[in-house]
């Protein structure tokens, strides 16, 4: 079984000059558009995802990582989200034990959820290890940039 391609900064090995530019070369090719990406997909019908949806669009503006073929990931997070935040209500209403000492079946259902999102804001971006490793690539860019502008002054 194949491992899981890494974008350019990911990698771990010392690539040739050569293999840099090809790798390069392919993750721009397999950048997409953000038009679609944008609105909530029609699918999301939950208010509180749909909010959610809006707020990390707005949020992740800047980082110009998601596109069109993230709009899914994002939206199935912000269901998880909002499924989360209801299963949690329906837990601080009924309590998180039953009437007989045992745990609510609910918080196996909030902990799947939990999960759900862990997955699902991994692949968009949402966790702080993957913004870092976005940072990294932007602030690699932001010194070649440099140093081709100026040089070595």
């Amino acid at each position: 079984m194949r491992r899981t391609r890494k974008v350019l900064s990911e990698q771990k090995g010392n690539l040739t000059k050569e293999q840099q530019v090809k790798r390069q070369t392919e993750q721009e090719l397999v950048r997409t558009d953000n038009k679609y990406f944008l609105k909530p997909p029609e699918w999301l019908t939950n208010d509180i995802a749909k909010a959610e949806y809006k707020r990390l669009v707005k949020a992740m503006k800047n980082m110009d990582m998601l596109g069109d073929l993230d709009a899914n990931n994002l939206a199935c997070y912000c269901n998880a989200f909002a499924s989360y935040l209801k299963v949690t209500a329906e837990l601080e209403l009924t309590g998180f034990v039953t009437a007989d000492g045992e745990p609510h079946p609910l918080i196996s259902v909030q902990m799947k959820y939990a999960k759900e999102m862990r997955d699902f804001a991994r692949l968009c971006g949402l966790s702080i290890d993957s913004r870092l490793k976005f940072a990294a690539v932007k602030l690699d860019d932001i010194s070649e940039n440099i140093d081709s502008e100026f040089g070595n002054i």
